[in-house]
């Protein structure tokens, strides 16, 4: 019986259930979308503010600092993805601890700019305020027993010992942060050995590629501050970095979304989930990132920064290549025909030795439009995962 049908107990609870992996009618919840409208806010937030220190010339500093905070919105925002993919509820304390949970992100997205001035301290009390609902909503899964029940006690457990672990490391023992990051990643691997949680892969993958849709809206946003930026400012240039914006992101748009991604993770092989839920870190941070090159450039122009041409080109390179790359990685090299599969990971390279190049958003764009059309000339190719995941879906319906 589902959660949702079942009568409310004590404390005006229901009972915290696994999701069946074959049910054809999971869709994502009001929940889980206003969730991911506050993480991506996050992201784009942290992207808007590397965009100040790259203008100032602080590349390596800056790019440590977003790749920090990145990654401490991008791992929660993963844990609470797969959490609610997995288990069924809809009560008053399960929308509570996520509302604790988009608070935690709005702290450590407030934290952003004390993180570049290299103190942490406001992003990591974000951070523990958000592992600290989610150990709870893993400790009320555990409930549930079985193999489910295992795993997830398993998380509740790594994730309240590393939560302690992250502290331990801002206060006195600043080099583990590295061995932390890690054992977060080591926590789903460890879990998923001993027992294994029932995510749904057309949920959870429809859950992905909502949240990058919504990050790269930033580029469209900075498109729009262009246009604005032209015509407040007498630019002309700038509405061509508006087209190129708009043209970029529409290519990255279209690379991301060509091959069907619910068939990239499949449930009889142990690592892909992991491998395409691991290598979304690169696409939403190089997704946010290039957001904030866009506005990196647009203050190259209307001379509000002094950066050297080629290194603004490379703030705008390196995360449309590595967007690329790992897209093709992540999703496409399971369904890419030879020409496609060659074509992906040479053209990323091709787009990042670009930013050396003059006018780079033009040749930049030139490329994207060029693996565009070569997809469109390719079909995606059925990969290995579709029959396991018919035959997942069959022996739910049989059940």
């Amino acid at each position: 019986m589902s959660s949702l049908s079942e009568p409310i107990g004590r404390l005006y609870l229901r009972p915290m259930h696994p999701r069946t992996p074959g049910d054809k009618a999971r869709a994502a919840s009001a929940v889980e979308l206003f969730s991911d409208l506050v993480f991506a806010t996050a992201i784009l937030f942290a992207g808007s503010q590397i965009h100040h220190v790259l203008g100032q010339g602080n590349f390596g500093h800056g790019v440590v600092s977003y790749l920090l905070v990145m990654f401490f919105i991008w791992w929660t925002w993963v844990n609470f993805a797969w959490l609610s993919s997995s288990f069924e509820v809809d009560d008053w304390l399960y929308r509570s601890l996520a509302a604790i949970q988009m608070l935690g992100v709005l702290v450590v997205a407030g934290g952003v700019e004390q993180t570049f001035g290299g103190t942490v301290n406001v992003a990591l009390i974000g951070y523990i305020t958000i592992r600290a609902a989610q150990i709870g909503q893993w400790a009320r899964a555990s409930r549930c027993g079985g193999a489910a029940g295992r795993a997830a006690l398993i998380y509740a457990v790594g994730i309240a010992v590393l939560a302690v672990l992250w502290v331990v490391c801002a206060l006195w023992v600043p080099f583990l942060a590295l061995p932390l990051v890690v054992g977060e990643l080591a926590v789903p691997i460890i879990a998923e050995r001993i027992g294994h949680t029932p995510w749904h892969a057309p949920h959870i993958t429809e859950r992905y590629g909502l949240l990058t849709l919504i990050v790269l809206g930033g580029s469209l946003r900075a498109a729009a501050i262009a246009v604005s930026r032209a015509l407040g400012d007498h630019v002309p240039a700038l509405f061509g970095v508006a087209v190129l914006s708009v043209l970029v992101a529409g290519g990255m748009w279209w690379i991301y979304f060509w091959a069907p991604h619910r068939d990239v993770i499949n449930p009889k092989r142990y690592l892909s989930p992991l491998k395409y839920g691991y290598l979304h870190y690169f696409i939403f941070a190089a997704a946010g990132a290039f957001a904030a090159a866009v506005e990196v450039i647009i203050d190259l122009l209307a001379h509000d920064n002094y950066l050297m041409e080629h290194q603004a080109g490379l703030t705008l390179s390196i995360p449309v290549g590595v967007f690329v790359v790992a897209a093709w990685l992540a999703v496409l090299r399971e369904h890419a025909p030879l020409p496609v599969s060659i074509s992906l990971p040479a053209a990323g390279v091709l787009i990042v030795l670009e930013g050396f190049l003059p006018f780079p958003f033009i040749f930049i764009a030139l490329t994207v439009v060029m693996l565009v059309t070569l997809l469109v000339l390719y079909q995606p190719v059925p990969s290995r995962a579709t029959e396991d995941h018919k035959s997942v879906e069959d022996t739910a319906d049989v059940s």
